[in-house]
C-alpha cells in the first residue's frame, strides 16, 4: 500500500481523547472572538445558503481581520476552517453536537498529519491552509456525521483529489487568503456528505497528487496538530508578533535617547512585512515603533517618529523570530524572541496576553465567549454558544 494511503487510513481512525482539553478551548475561545470582531464580507446571501453556504459565511468572518489562529510549524490557519465545518453541520443537525470535540481534533490532526507528509516542496507553491485545510474540513465533518472508518477515507480521498490554493493568496497580504479558507470548508462539507466516486490511483503516475501537488511524501506519520496551533495575540500580522513583543520588552529597559532600532528577521518574510501592501497591519516598523512607545505589544501608540528610525535586517532566523537591538545614546540594548508568542498558552503572560485579544475583540461580550468555550468543549448540557452562532445567519455584522 502506497505511504499516502496508508496515512488516510490511519487519519480515517478515532481520536483518542485527551486527559486534558485546554488548548483546545482556548482556540475555540479565539476562533469565536474572531467571529465577534469580524469585518463583514460581502456575501450575505451565503449565511443563510444552507450548511456549505454557512460554512463559508464563517470561514470568511472569523478570518476576515488576519487574526485566527496559526500552526507555525506548518504556516497554516485551520482553525477558521475546522471550527466553521463543526458549527455549519451542528446547526444544521442538533443531534450532531455531541461529536463536536471529536471532529475538531480530528481536523487539526489530519491538517498536521497531511502537511507533514506534503512536506516544504508543497508549501513553497501552494497555500496549505486551502490544501491541508480541505482535508481538514473533510475529516471534521466526517467525525460530526459519524461515518464509518472507510466512508471516513473516502471523504479524505475526495477533498485531497479536489483540494488547491494559490500559494500567492497569503503572499499577496490583500485578503485574498480568506477566499482559500472559505472554499477549504466547503469543499470538506462537500467530500463527507458525498458517496461519489473517487480516484482509485490516487498518488502516482501523471497527474498523480504527488507529482501535481510537488509532494515530498515519506512515511505514514500522524501527528496531533493541537500542540503546535496557536493564537496570534498582537494586533499586527503573524509575522510580526516576535518583533513587537521585543520591542515593548526592549523599550522598557532602553535609557536615554533612541537613535535606531534594528529588526533582524528570516529573509523569506521581509518582503512581506514592508508596508508596500497590506496597510500597516503588514508594515513592521509601524508595528515596532507603536510597542515601543506604548510599552505594551496588545496595543500600540502611532509614532511615526519613532518609525523613522526602525530598519529591517534580513537574517538566518527562523520563521516568526526576531533580534531587535535599539541603539541609544546610553548604548546598545538587544532582546532575541525566537518562538512566536501565543504558543505557549499554559504560561499565565501569554494567557494574558490572548485575554488582552479578546478583551479588544469581543468587549463585554468576552466573558461570555469563555463560558461557551468552556460549556462547549466540557459537552456541557443546554450550551448558550448554539444560540449564539445560529445569531450569525441574520445579524448584520
Amino acid at each position: 500500500m502506497q505511504s499516502g494511503d496508508q496515512l488516510l487510513e490511519q487519519l480515517s481512525q478515532v481520536v483518542p481523547m485527551p486527559t486534558k482539553l485546554d488548548r483546545l478551548e482556548l482556540l475555540l475561545n479565539d476562533y469565536l472572538a474572531c467571529l465577534v470582531d469580524a469585518s463583514t464580507p460581502n456575501v450575505r446571501s451565503l449565511a443563510d445558503d444552507g450548511v456549505i453556504g454557512f460554512g463559508a459565511y464563517l470561514s470568511l468572518l472569523s478570518s476576515s481581520k488576519d487574526r485566527d489562529d496559526v500552526d507555525w510549524s506548518l504556516g497554516s490557519h485551520i482553525g477558521s476552517v475546522i471550527w466553521s465545518t463543526i458549527f455549519a453541520l451542528a446547526l444544521k443537525n442538533p443531534d450532531l453536537r455531541k461529536n463536536a470535540v471529536s471532529a475538531a481534533l480530528s481536523g487539526y490532526r489530519a491538517s498536521a498529519s497531511v502537511t507533514t507528509f506534503f512536506g516544504p516542496s508543497h508549501r513553497s507553491k501552494w497555500h496549505v491552509t486551502a490544501t491541508a485545510g480541505s482535508v481538514a474540513a473533510a475529516s471534521a465533518a466526517s467525525v460530526m456525521l459519524g461515518l464509518s472508518p472507510s466512508a471516513h477515507q473516502h471523504a479524505l480521498r475526495l477533498a485531497m483529489s479536489n483540494m488547491g490554493g494559490s500559494s500567492k493568496a497569503p503572499r499577496e497580504r490583500e485578503g485574498a487568503g480568506g477566499f482559500n479558507r472559505a472554499a477549504a470548508t466547503t469543499l470538506g462539507i462537500v467530500a463527507a456528505l458525498s458517496d461519489a466516486r473517487s480516484i482509485d490511483e490516487l498518488w502516482d503516475g501523471p497527474g498523480g497528487l504527488l507529482q501535481l501537488y510537488s509532494i515530498t511524501g515519506g512515511d505514514a506519520i500522524v501527528v496531533d496538530g493541537l500542540s503546535t496551533s496557536g493564537i496570534r495575540p498582537f494586533p499586527t500580522n503573524g509575522f510580526s508578533q516576535s518583533a513587537v513583543l521585543a520591542s515593548a520588552q526592549l523599550s522598557v529597559r532602553s535609557k536615554g535617547q533612541l537613535r535606531s532600532i534594528e529588526a533582524h528577521i528570516a529573509h523569506g518574510v521581509v518582503p512581506l512585512v514592508d508596508g508596500s501592501r497590506g496597510g500597516t497591519w503588514w508594515n513592521l516598523r509601524f508595528a515596532v515603533a507603536g510597542a515601543w512607545i506604548s510599552g505594551d505589544p496588545t496595543t500600540f501608540t502611532v509614532a511615526p517618529e519613532i518609525e523613522k528610525l526602525v530598519t529591517i535586517v534580513p537574517s538566518d532566523l527562523p520563521i516568526g523570530g526576531v533580534i531587535l537591538v535599539a541603539h541609544s545614546s546610553e548604548g546598545e540594548g538587544k532582546f532575541a524572541q525566537l518562538s512566536p508568542p501565543g504558543m505557549a498558552l499554559e504560561v499565565p503572560q501569554e494567557r494574558a496576553w490572548a485575554q488582552a485579544k479578546w478583551n479588544a475583540m469581543a468587549g463585554e461580550k468576552a466573558t461570555e465567549l469563555a463560558r461557551m468555550s468552556r460549556e462547549c468543549i466540557a459537552g456541557s448540557e443546554g450550551q448558550i454558544i448554539w444560540k449564539f452562532l445560529e445569531s450569525f445567519r441574520f445579524a448584520t455584522h
